[in-house]
C-alpha cells in the first residue's frame, strides 16, 4: 500500500518515522520509502524587499 505524506518526526534511536497523511502516523524506517526530496518553499518577492 502506498501512502504520501510530509514527514515531520524522525527518531533514530527508536527506528520510527512519524509522517502526516492527515492524521499523524509514525511507523517503522524501513517500511517508508522515499520518493521525492525535500524541497524548501520558494519565495515569491526576495527578502530584503520585504523588510520596509
Amino acid at each position: 500500500m502506498e501512502l504520501r505524506g510530509e514527514i515531520t518526526r524522525i527518531d533514530e534511536e527508536g527506528g520510527k518515522v512519524t509522517i502526516d497523511l492527515g492524521t499523524l502516523v509514525t511507523v517503522d524506517m524501513d517500511k517508508v520509502r522515499l520518493i521525492e526530496k525535500y524541497r524548501p518553499p520558494k519565495r515569491k518577492r526576495p527578502l530584503r524587499d520585504m523588510v520596509d
